[in-house]
């Protein structure tokens, strides 16, 4: 039988040279964390700042907005800026700064995650978690998603700006989410990692994770995701809530409707595609893992072994997220 496939941009100078006055420490701490306006060196602000919530944010986003949303998104607030200087130059060129608000510092990780490739160019001067390109530079910072969408703009302003950005935003938290900290790192593709919530991102990732069972529909589960070389296999860790249902026979029908050579044994499934490459599954209560195309077998088990063996880690509200 055929198995169907798997792999699938006032005056110029106050906006080019503001300094800020000198403040005492008790001023300092009151700061805000994410600043209501923005001056960068260079730049002028203009036009209105704009703030989107749940109800409107697909005015801005459209068809985007619904992925968004599953992210637990909260707020976006968009500025926009032109150069201080007008001249032919730098005629055309405009800046706008998007802050994204998510529920969790995870949440904000997870949809800068699903929006990379994995192959962009990493900054060191943009002290964030980030990526950049001659037209945009997305970063994290808490529970903040910032892109950066440049016109005209070469890479070096880009970066310049989104530098300034993120040292003028001040947010708590480690985007990292735990499920992406049990990722092993041998072999792990750098920037592929990538924490998945909701039916969208969970089907996009692969349609192994789009039947409603995994709980990715009702918002129950989260996962980890990364490629590993040398022949790009990946691996899911999987959270399934704390009211996790054994899946496991599920799994091993789901590998039958893909795959050749099915077994279950030893809590394991297993199965091979029509190259003999390993897929692996493994359930430890609501804990999960799967391997995919990994062409070498007993890689592949090392690899989940190693994803579901590491201790315990407390989620935002200090339970514990991936319990053995």
């Amino acid at each position: 039988m055929r198995k169907r496939a798997v792999f699938g941009p006032a005056a110029a100078l106050l906006a080019a040279f503001m300094i800020a006055a000198p403040v005492d420490a008790q001023t300092a701490k009151k700061a805000p964390a994410v600043p209501a306006a923005f001056w960068f060196a260079g730049w002028a602000p203009y036009g209105q700042v704009r703030k989107y919530t749940k109800k409107n944010v697909a005015d801005r986003l459209e068809r985007n907005a619904e992925i968004f949303l599953q992210y637990g998104f909260t707020e976006l607030t968009v500025h926009h800026f032109r150069p201080a200087v007008q001249a032919k130059k730098t005629a055309g060129k405009e800046i706008a700064l998007e802050i994204f608000r998510m529920e969790t510092p995870a949440d904000a990780f997870g949809i800068f995650s699903v929006r990379r490739s994995g192959a962009e160019k990493v900054s060191e001067v943009i002290k964030a978690l980030n990526w950049i390109s001659p037209a945009r530079a997305s970063f994290v910072k808490g529970n903040a998603y910032i892109n950066i969408l440049a016109t005209g703009c070469e890479e070096a302003e880009v970066e310049k700006v989104a530098a300034a950005a993120a040292a003028k935003i001040n947010l708590p938290g480690d985007p990292v989410p735990a499920e992406v900290a049990r990722l092993p790192k041998t072999n792990l593709v750098p920037g592929s990692e990538r924490y998945i919530r909701g039916s969208l991102a969970a089907w996009a990732e692969t349609p192994f994770l789009g039947r409603d069972f995994w709980g990715f529909r009702t918002d129950k589960s989260r996962a980890a995701t990364a490629r590993y070389a040398p022949k790009d296999s990946k691996l899911i860790v999987l959270d399934l809530g704390p009211e996790a249902a054994d899946v496991t026979g599920l799994v091993e029908g789901l590998f039958k409707e893909y795959l050749e050579d099915v077994t279950m044994a030893d809590g394991f499934v297993r199965g091979e595609d029509a190259v003999g490459s390993s897929f692996l599954f493994e359930q430890k209560s609501r804990a999960a893992a799967l391997v995919l195309g990994e062409p070498d077998g007993e890689a592949a088990e090392a690899r989940l072994a190693e994803a579901l063996a590491g201790p315990a880690k407390l989620d935002e509200k200090g339970k514990k997220s991936m319990e053995q």
